[in-house]
C-alpha cells in the first residue's frame, strides 16, 4: 500500500501525458504599438458609420482612430489624461505610444506627439513662472498657476526647458 501512495502522483503525471494535455502556458503580455491618427468619440463614430442610437447628450468614449481606419478605445491614465480633457489635441494629427493588451483593442498611453507641416512636434504643458512640463491642463503643481500647451518641433535642439 505505501508503495501505491509513492507512486500515485506518477500515475497522475503519465495519465495527463497520455492524455494530451497541456502544461499552463506563459501569460500572454500586452504589445508596444505606434499610433497614427486621431482622437475621436467611438460612440459617435458607430452613429456616424453605423447608425447607433445615441441620447443627444452622452458621455464621450474617447478613442483613436488610425490613418488605416482602425479604432482603439482609450484608458484614461494620467499619462492620457490631456487627451481626454483637452479638446484641442482632437484636432490635431497624432503619433501615441502605448500598449495594448492581449485581446482587446484597449490602448494604454505611454507618450503622444503631433505632427504638424509634416514635422513630429513633442506636445506638453509648461508652467513659464516655475519651468515645469506636466502631462496634462490644469495649475502647476508648484505655484498653482494655470500651465500652458507647448508645441515644439521635436527638430530644435535646444537644452533650455522653455519654449
Amino acid at each position: 500500500m505505501r508503495n501505491v501512495k509513492r507512486l500515485s502522483p506518477f500515475f497522475i503525471i503519465l495519465v495527463l501525458l497520455i492524455s494530451g494535455a497541456k502544461p499552463p502556458t506563459e501569460k500572454p503580455e500586452p504589445k508596444e504599438v505606434e499610433l497614427r491618427g486621431n482622437i475621436v468619440c467611438l460612440a459617435e463614430e458607430m452613429h456616424t458609420h453605423y447608425n447607433v442610437e445615441l441620447f443627444k447628450t452622452h458621455p464621450h468614449l474617447y478613442g483613436v482612430k488610425t490613418e488605416a481606419g482602425k479604432y482603439y478605445t482609450l484608458l484614461r491614465t494620467s499619462l492620457a489624461e490631456a487627451l481626454f480633457v483637452d479638446e484641442r489635441l482632437h484636432e490635431k494629427d497624432l503619433i501615441i505610444n502605448g500598449r495594448i493588451f492581449p485581446n482587446t483593442q484597449l490602448l494604454e498611453v505611454i507618450r503622444f506627439a503631433s505632427i504638424k507641416d509634416g514635422v513630429v512636434h513633442a506636445l506638453y504643458y509648461y508652467c513659464d513662472t516655475c519651468y515645469i512640463r506636466a502631462v496634462a491642463p490644469g495649475n502647476c503643481d508648484c505655484c498653482q498657476a494655470p500651465v500652458v500647451l507647448i508645441e515644439k518641433s521635436l527638430n530644435v535642439d535646444s537644452t533650455i526647458p522653455s519654449p
